[in-house]
């Protein structure tokens, strides 16, 4: 068992570097579609925190005032001079006014907030308080590596497979929790207006995005299914393909 915790260790570790490169990716890309007005504008970060190593830091160092919602504060750290107040909140029941903040970024969260019915609540309380946009990433649920478990199409197993299968995980997720993995189609039934992106590993995109920016005028029979490198001219307000 001791050699076993030591390769699960060992892995962890040599999976950091991947973890942030990847989330610094959605960082990019979200100050790409936020834009130069960023200084005055609000963000709200649902189910958010500081990061593995501080990646998401500098996305909170460029609005004037940033809330971040979580049902666990309690181990919420950032530096005294980044302006985060942490509000214990469920996601799926904001305790805000529509339309309160300009900006809603939310990472890797809504795959863990319960079935379709939860979900659905999720994305309509994001899409109830953001003015200007939002910004949606979770896994993708057809990238081979399930990626709490790190355990081959593990997502794909009924949960009581998954219930024996999660003990041999070399991940982070060592008993069974439920989480609901999104496909692109989910994401463009859970957000209509926003466009769905693919990103991270280059050959097998491993998370999605739903990002929109209001006054784009997207529907779902225009989504774009793209990396971040093909929608710089989108976010530039070019002439879409």
């Amino acid at each position: 068992m001791a050699a076993v915790s030591d390769f699960r260790g060992q892995l962890l570790d040599w999976l950091k570097p991947v973890h942030r490169k990847l989330r610094e990716q959605k960082v990019d890309l979200f100050l790409r579609l936020v834009g130069d007005s960023s200084a005055g504008d609000t963000l709200l970060d649902v189910g958010g925190g500081a990061g593995i190593d501080g990646e998401f830091l500098g996305l909170y160092s460029i609005f004037s005032r940033i809330i971040i919602v979580n049902l666990d504060t309690h181990q919420f750290q950032v530096p005294k001079n980044i302006g985060v107040t942490a509000v214990q909140a469920d996601g799926c029941y904001l305790p805000f006014k529509s339309k309160s903040f300009d900006w809603v970024f939310s990472n890797a969260v809504i795959e863990h907030v319960g079935g379709w019915a939860r979900q659905k609540e999720f994305a309509n309380e994001i899409r109830r308080v953001a003015t200007k946009g939002y910004f949606v990433a979770t896994p993708n649920k057809h990238f081979p590596i399930e990626p709490h478990t790190l355990l081959p199409f593990y997502q794909f197993l009924s949960p009581k497979l998954q219930r024996c299968a999660v003990r041999l995980s070399p991940g982070y997720m060592q008993e069974p929790l439920e989480i609901n993995l999104l496909s692109r189609l989910d994401l463009c039934c859970l957000f209509p207006e926003a466009r769905i992106l693919k990103m991270g590993l280059r050959l097998l995109p491993n998370s999605l995005v739903a990002m929109h920016r209001v006054g784009e005028g997207w529907t779902n029979e225009l989504y774009q299914y793209q990396t971040p490198r093909e929608a710089t001219g989108l976010l530039d307000g070019e002439t879409r393909c």
